[in-house]
């Protein structure tokens, strides 16, 4: 089970970018895709339909290591290597800059309600803020080591993150109230190597995390312990996920130049797995459940109809997908 590799093209490859792309989401509606990229220094928006970028490049002045959408999909905010979290405008592409930080911004989180911010990065400092104060801070969390991805709870409530200490290898999952900023589940331990990504499923009783372990593993959001065994179909790096709007499938990329689908719930893998040709590092969900879209080293966005789509099924416009993909080596 989940060995049959998918060797028909995608549907759209949009080409632009001139180096990895790291990031991507869909925009609500499911007809545009945000992407950025590190060494070209942007953040794009594409027309899905007409498989070309539109208006302007959203340019920072280094490489942009992590974005996010609001529910309204009339903002993204994204930030990086010149420290600073910028807030763009959909329809203009004019950005603010809303904060600055003392290391490079590895990732950026949005609460469902786009009331809170949260970023995460080098110096190991996880940042809430308000979203309608002009960035006003609501918490700065010590996590201890290098943050690399960040995701709040359906509920906002909680806030997971994925912390890596190379040197002393540890690689944890851990999780802070939002109000209080105190930790409440982890540190947890399971996996052998760096954590790129965590996910919570919809209903807020599992939390996902990825690792360049080659694994995928599901934690009880009450007690931090393992359920089931390690996900375990990659070959390579497992570098993003992304859950479907309906909860009930899990897709994921990785350096084995795949994406592949597995039940949020049991963990089985699906039967069809994606083929690229270079190795792939985030992967969204449309809103519709229909299609996922998928960027890595090959620099362009490529959008696939899931596999067990039919086009008797009626679409699920549902809350904006999570994409959470690796920081960069």
């Amino acid at each position: 089970m989940g060995n049959t590799l998918q060797k028909s093209k995608p549907l759209t490859t949009i080409s632009g970018h001139e180096n990895t792309i790291w990031r991507i989401a869909y925009l609500p509606g499911g007809e545009q895709v945000v992407t950025c990229s590190n060494s070209d220094k942007t953040v794009r928006i594409w027309d899905v339909e007409k498989g070309k970028q539109e208006g302007t490049s959203m340019v920072h002045e280094g490489r942009v290591y992590s974005l996010a959408v609001t529910r309204d999909g009339k903002r993204i905010v994204s930030g990086g290597e010149d420290k600073r979290i910028r807030v763009w405008d959909v329809a203009t592409h004019e950005y603010i800059e809303w904060a600055s930080y003392t290391g490079y911004i590895f990732c950026i989180a949005l609460s469902l309600d786009d009331r809170l911010a949260a970023s995460g990065g080098a110096d190991g400092k996880i940042v809430i803020r308000e979203m309608k104060q002009n960035g006003e801070m609501k918490h700065s969390i010590d996590a201890g080591d290098m943050v690399d991805s960040l995701c709040f709870s359906p509920d906002g409530e909680k806030l997971a993150c994925a912390v890596n200490n190379y040197s002393g290898r540890a690689f944890t999952v851990q999780v802070y109230d939002v109000e209080s900023g105190e930790l409440v589940l982890g540190p947890i331990k399971g996996h052998e190597s760096y954590i790129t990504c965590v996910l919570w499923s919809l209903d807020g009783a599992q939390l996902f995390s990825a690792s360049h372990d080659r694994t995928i593993r599901c934690w009880d959001t009450e007690t931090g312990e393992s359920t089931g065994k390690p996900w375990t179909r990659h070959t390579g790096a497992v570098t993003s996920l992304s859950v479907s709007p309906d909860g009930t499938k899990l897709a994921s990329t990785s350096f084995d130049q795949t994406v592949r689908f597995w039940d949020a719930r049991s963990g089985d893998p699906a039967e069809q797995a994606l083929q690229h040709e270079r190795s792939l590092c985030a992967v969204a969900f449309s809103p519709s459940g229909e299609f996922v879209a998928c960027g890595g080293y090959d620099e362009k966005v490529s959008i696939w109809r899931v596999p067990w789509w039919d086009n008797s099924q009626k679409p699920v416009i549902a809350m904006p997908t999570w994409y959470l993909p690796m920081r960069p080596p």
